[in-house]
């Protein structure tokens, strides 16, 4: 087996033949040079982080430019080598470069990751793609706080690494199963009741995650959210009559995007079926809801409500609810503009299981670049869609309850940002 020391000469050997001079070690490198738009990187990095002075140098900086590029996982290894390598891997500056590079990765490359949950068992699937054949590796985790008698979870957002899960209603955790670390927060002041809705992002403007719970009576017709920050390690609890936006009716999961969480409003008139639907926004940073963004433009005459929203390839999406036979999915190309709404992909449910098309649960998780769509069916099974050839591929059957996209990342759960030591 080879040692973290032999290792590490390895990378110099292998690196030194291929870097020139031209990388010199006091270059200040342009973020625009890792592959990823103003927005995205407004997402992944805080506001002053051009102000946030870079690590100490070593001995051997092109070394170091070479680290920052490597996966999480052998970041993780190598902290083993040396001091000097244990601090800088530890680093925020040097845990900021990673998070940006793994996020263009993450945009680029042929594969995703997902992190499935289910009442005791968690586990990471890649997933590698290419045009004939679907690679996937499990790999089962523990969830390493320790809670009794395990009854529920539910997975209340992820980002940049850093997942957020509601276990036995009261213990909210937040966890980056790659380094293993975790942080179980504060329980919450009180109870909610009524609708419930939750999500979980991260704040650029002052360097925070911050975890959101709200419901909504239908009686007394108020609005209560609780915000959770991570840097203040406190919730904090508003009240609301009607936030501006008149009746609100919020449930489940927020898609967290561009600095704020995401959700669709359905809007019901006493029936068993919703019969209008909008798209919310919860601002993390004004800690409000702001206001809607447009649906695509449907003709009166079609019956259709839209029943979710996510994010996929730095754009949203929004799904219908199937009336009838078929699922459609909107991506929206330019943010908060109606009109980059682009042509529906349609997906007909009766190309599953046609015997049991009325009693499907079919839900986009994301659009891959090759066109091809990722679908949780029935809460047990993950399938690929092509639109083009109007073909399923079956990727994982097992009893997860809810997935999510994930990246490895060294961020730790405790401070945001450098990892734990």
């Amino acid at each position: 087996m080879t040692s973290p020391k032999s290792f590490s000469c390895c990378i110099c050997r292998l690196f030194s033949r291929t870097l020139t001079s031209e990388a010199s070690p006091r270059k200040t490198t342009s973020l625009a040079a890792y592959g990823l738009s103003s927005r995205q990187l407004k997402q992944l990095l805080p506001s002053n982080f051009a102000a946030v002075p870079p690590p100490p140098p070593l001995n051997n900086d092109i070394l170091v430019e070479i680290l920052w590029r490597l996966p999480a996982k052998s970041l993780l290894r190598l902290q083993c080598v040396c001091k000097s390598w244990r601090a800088l891997i530890s680093d925020s500056h040097f845990v900021m470069k990673h998070l940006i590079h793994a996020a263009a990765t993450c945009s680029t490359n042929n594969s995703l990751t997902l992190f499935l949950s289910s009442t005791r068992l968690y586990s990471i699937v890649s997933v590698g793609l290419d045009k004939d054949h679907v690679h996937v590796a499990n790999r089962e985790l523990d969830l390493p706080v320790k809670i009794p008698d395990i009854l529920m979870t539910r997975i209340v957002g992820s980002c940049n690494g850093l997942i957020c899960l509601q276990v036995n209603y009261t213990n909210i955790v937040i966890w980056n199963p790659c380094t293993g670390h975790s942080k179980l927060l504060p329980k919450p002041s009180s109870l909610l009741s009524g609708f419930l809705f939750f999500g979980f992002g991260y704040d650029s403007t002052t360097d925070d995650y911050k975890v959101i719970r709200g419901s909504r009576t239908a009686l007394s017709k108020e609005t209560v959210v609780e915000v959770f920050s991570l840097r203040t390690n406190s919730w904090w609890r508003s009240r609301n009559k009607d936030h501006g936006h008149g009746y609100v009716c919020l449930n489940g999961k927020g898609c967290f995007f561009n600095g704020a969480l995401y959700w669709v409003e359905l809007q019901w008139a006493g029936g068993p079926r919703p019969i209008g639907s909008r798209i919310l926004s919860f601002d993390l940073a004004e800690e409000k809801f702001q206001g809607t963004v447009s649906l695509p433009y449907l003709d009166k005459e079609e019956n259709c409500v839209f029943a979710g929203i996510g994010v996929s390839r730095n754009s949203l999406f929004v799904y219908s609810d199937p009336m009838g036979s078929d699922l459609r999915i909107w991506v929206m190309k330019e943010y908060r503009v109606r009109e980059s709404w682009a042509e529906p992909i349609e997906i007909y449910l009766d190309q599953i299981l046609p015997e049991e098309v009325d009693e499907s649960f079919l839900r986009p998780l994301c659009i891959l670049e090759s066109g091809e769509v990722l679908l949780g069916y029935n809460r047990n099974i993950l399938v690929l869609y092509n639109p083009k050839g109007k073909t399923f591929r079956s990727i994982a059957i097992g009893t997860q309850s809810d997935v999510t996209i994930y990246m490895e990342t060294l961020i730790s759960p405790a401070t945001g940002r450098g990892s734990d030591v």
